[in-house]
């Protein structure tokens, strides 16, 4: 049977959109109660959250500070472009938070890290590494998290991708994205998402290949050219120029993690 892992992070950044750190820990202690086996990146002061819930489940935790965040080195040329005026004429609403705050894209552009590292370390011998945001669960809708996830079906299903990269793709919107057979670099100044940044994975394979993909986008792409956006943008571009490297699901009823309620 397939095994599944899955793979978050949580770091308290003082965002400026005022999201309230408060919420993100109501939701990330009840993403942390899915029966499944985790490897969590997060701060030594969010052991207790972690050791009360998972403490009967199985669970890797990685501790780091903000400083060690995989992109962190980043930071002061990700500020100096935010800051600049020619960024802030050409990209799509300046507005948002990736666009106003470094730590913002670093944490989101670092989840490919950190997914990397723990198919490396594969500490619970799995075949499957699935990105999950620490505060997905406000997208779990009905789900009774003391049900599996994934499901035996799910499971079985995974085991099947083979080395594709699992993505989910929002077909109900922006259908000039979605029905594009490739996107230009122009893309990756839009501010349209069309893909789910939230949850996405595959196996070792698939996740080293589509992890260099991302750096390279993310630093040659982007950084070089004065350029920061989001991840979801990032995989937006790279799912139409690598098409044979991904498993898209497509989801059609407007639910924003639709893939999660799929996989259970």
């Amino acid at each position: 049977m397939t095994k599944v892992t899955v793979v978050s992070a949580l770091f308290n950044i003082d965002r400026v959109d005022g999201r309230k750190w408060d919420e993100y820990l109501k939701w990330f202690r009840k993403t942390l109660e899915l029966k499944v086996p985790m490897v969590l990146f997060i701060s030594k002061d969010l052991k207790e959250i972690v050791d009360e819930v998972r403490s009967n489940l199985e669970t890797k935790i990685i501790y780091q500070e903000v400083e060690d965040i995989p992109y962190y080195n980043l930071k002061e040329k990700v500020e100096e472009i935010i800051n600049s005026e020619e960024y802030r004429d050409k990209i799509s609403d300046p507005d948002r938070i990736e666009c106003n705050q470094a730590m913002h894209p670093i944490i989101n552009f670092s989840k490919f890290n950190w997914l990397k590292e723990s198919a490396k370390i594969n500490h619970h011998k799995s075949d499957i590494f699935i990105w999950l945001d620490a505060g997905a669960s406000r997208f779990f809708d009905s789900f009774d998290v003391d049900e599996e996830w994934p499901s035996k079906e799910a499971l079985k299903s995974l085991g099947e991708m083979e080395d594709g990269f699992l993505v989910q793709m929002n077909c109900d919107y922006y259908s000039d994205l979605y029905g594009a057979k490739e996107l230009s670099l122009d893309y990756l100044w839009d501010n349209r998402s069309y893909v789910l940044g939230s949850l996405f994975g595959g196996s070792k394979n698939a996740v080293d290949k589509v992890s260099d993909q991302i750096d390279d986008v993310l630093r040659d792409k982007m950084i070089a050219n004065g350029n920061i956006n989001n991840e979801q943008i990032a995989l937006g571009y790279l799912i139409k120029k690598y098409p044979d490297d991904f498993m898209l699901y497509n989801r059609t009823n407007g639910k924003h993690m639709d893939l999660f309620c799929e996989l259970s």
